[in-house]
């Protein structure tokens, strides 16, 4: 780690490599207007994250070998929550052989796995985010469901604060504009709004407005939205099913066994690239069928 011009600069390897154009495709495809900045063509992006209750600007590059962070935080505490979350972003501390050895024993996977080593999971940054995001995008197209958390975020997340990241964005570590991005609103924010304004202002529908009241409660009362509750307290709330839960799981937990059978993308490529895969050919890929779902979204990516 270094400091020039007033910048943080932190460093965090993979564990063997790493396929961050994977990864930056997967944070394109369901990047927020308002929440976080992405230059593809440079392997960076821009957002605020919270540590302990406190803002902080963060750009990460993305490369073969892992991520390189800048930031304004001189704080070491900061600088270590940082690094952790962007090994849990990533999935950077994965030992990738086993599950190499298991999926590309499979025909559908054993060339994908040769010439795209180091695919990993990539999860939301926070838990609550990743409850949020998914009951958006339930039964609508990924787009709709980019939108409405672009609404959300621009109605209730936090504004930007005087924290000196405006004057140290000097456009090579902090990519512009990052200082006008706001942060993803808070558990508790979301359970004060009343379903009836969520529906108004975002222009979702009633069910899908008293869903995200629901969830926002229930992490309020659970960690505060930095831990994913139970699966069972998950289900009990409206409207919250088999896909969500097991998107969940697999994109804001840690079960990397985890498999969104129901996912639309999923089905429609086991549909065209191996018709004939039935639950016995998903069963064997387990305890990888995480990664086997991160391979399959790849493929068309």
């Amino acid at each position: 780690m270094g400091d020039t011009a007033g910048l943080a600069r932190l460093r965090v390897d993979a564990c063997g490599a790493f396929d961050h154009a994977a990864a930056l495709a997967t944070l394109a495809a369901h990047a927020v207007e308002g929440l976080h900045r992405l230059d593809l063509a440079a392997g960076t992006f821009t957002r605020r994250v919270d540590v302990d209750g406190a803002e902080h600007l963060v750009t990460v590059h993305l490369d073969a070998g892992g991520a390189s962070l800048a930031t304004p935080s001189q704080d070491p505490a900061v600088h270590a929550a940082l690094r952790s979350l962007v090994t849990h972003w990533f999935d950077l501390e994965a030992d990738l052989a086993p599950v190499d050895a298991r999926l590309g024993a499979d025909p559908l996977f054993a060339v994908q796995v040769r010439e795209r080593p180091g695919l990993r999971i990539t999860r939301f940054r926070q838990p609550f985010d990743a409850v949020i995001c998914t009951v958006l995008g339930q039964q609508v197209s990924l787009a709709a469901g980019r939108l409405f958390a672009a609404r959300l975020v621009a109605a209730y997340g936090s504004e930007p604060t005087a924290d000196g990241t405006k004057a140290t964005a000097d456009g090579a570590e902090l990519m512009p504009g990052g200082e006008s991005l706001r942060a993803f609103p808070s558990p508790a924010v979301l359970a004060a709004v009343p379903t009836k304004e969520l529906r108004d202002v975002v222009g979702l529908t009633g069910s899908r407005a008293r869903t995200v009241h629901e969830a926002a409660v229930l992490c309020a009362e659970h960690g505060g939205g930095a831990e994913l509750p139970e699966r069972a307290a998950l289900a009990g709330v409206h409207s919250i099913g088999t896909w969500t839960l097991d998107h969940l799981a697999l994109r804001a937990g840690t079960d990397t066994d985890a498999f969104p059978a129901s996912d639309a993308v999923l089905r429609r490529t086991l549909t065209a690239l191996a018709p004939d895969a039935g639950s016995e050919r998903i069963a064997s890929w387990s305890p990888y069928r995480g990664y086997a779902a991160a391979r399959l979204w790849a493929f068309g990516l």
